[in-house]
């Protein structure tokens, strides 16, 4: 009864939303190319999930799976280096945070919007997304020891619009300082390895966050409202049109090591694998009977 009145109270609208707020990514042709085949993952869905095509001035640049009950992406899915067609590459970003007003006023039109103070002080938008500490908004640390990782990083975009498109809260989670700077070393290290096999345009990325089970689960901050729940693990899984992919998995918080199906993780240790293995630690670690990131395990198409 507790989990029902938790979603009435999360999504308590008697009419579907407007705008990009959609039951299934299928739903929204302009959302699909940024999944690979056009397939979104599956087997991540929850209740207090929705699926966002995240639109900035009425384009869509990349799509996101985000849990309002932790105020925190489950997934993000791009295409690496994208621009829109037509668009100039264009330099530097607007790091201006943005925030998800359809979330909030079903009569949203799906482009996300400047997260102005009014918006931070608003007790709609902080009970469904993360924006009134500094950790949660900002991309810099908020003192010595949390700094903000958008999944799709700034620096894996192709024009200015993609990357000020990353800037939204429904994009973001806060890590620990020393994770990462782990985490970035390993996303280069596979990109690295990825190097020479693909281009760009057919290097697709879902990147995402497993929250901690139950009562070992931090939220920054400690308490109040508009906080957001820190991850327990980052993962990154990467498809070059079926020729290469790869997968990256890290640990971010500092208490303990953790043991999964064929591995360990020291506190902030990253590590590569394939994606297959990676699917196999998100089943166990997430409680899912299965789940899929890419179609086919990113076998070349036919």
């Amino acid at each position: 009864m507790l989990h029902l009145a938790l979603l009435a109270a999360l999504w308590s609208w008697p009419t579907p939303l407007r705008g990009d707020v959609v039951s299934r990514f299928q739903d929204v042709p302009s959302c699909l190319p940024f999944f690979y085949l056009g397939e979104p993952p599956s087997g991540f869905v929850r209740g207090s999930q929705v699926h966002l095509c995240q639109r900035l001035s009425g384009t869509v640049y990349y799509a996101t799976l985000f849990d309002m009950s932790g105020r925190l992406p489950v997934y993000s899915a791009f295409i690496y280096k994208y621009r829109a067609p037509g668009e100039p590459r264009g330099k530097g970003v607007d790091r201006s945070w943005k925030y998800e007003p359809q979330l909030v006023d079903r009569q949203a039109d799906g482009n996300m919007v400047e997260l102005t103070e009014a918006a931070r002080k608003d007790a709609a938008v902080r009970r469904r997304q993360a924006v009134v500490t500094e950790g949660a908004v900002r991309p810099v640390a908020t003192g010595p020891m949390y700094v903000q990782v958008l999944l799709n990083a700034v620096n894996l975009q192709g024009s200015h619009s993609s990357r000020s498109a990353a800037y939204t809260v429904t994009n973001a989670l806060a890590v620990p300082r020393p994770f990462y700077h782990q985490w970035k070393a390993g996303l280069k290290r596979v990109l690295g390895g990825l190097k020479g096999q693909c281009q760009a345009a057919d290097l697709h990325i879902v990147s995402g966050a497993v929250r901690s089970p139950g009562r070992e689960e931090s939220w920054l901050p400690a308490k109040g409202k508009g906080r957001g729940a820190m991850p327990q693990l980052l993962w990154a899984a990467f498809c070059c049109a079926g020729r290469a992919s790869g997968a990256l998995l890290g640990h971010a918080q500092g208490s303990r090591t953790l043991t999964m199906p064929g591995l360990t993780l020291a506190p902030y240790q990253t590590t590569t694998m394939p994606v297959a293995q990676l699917e196999e630690v998100l089943v166990a670690r997430m409680g899912r009977s299965r789940l899929h990131i890419f179609k086919d395990g990113c076998a070349p198409p036919t």
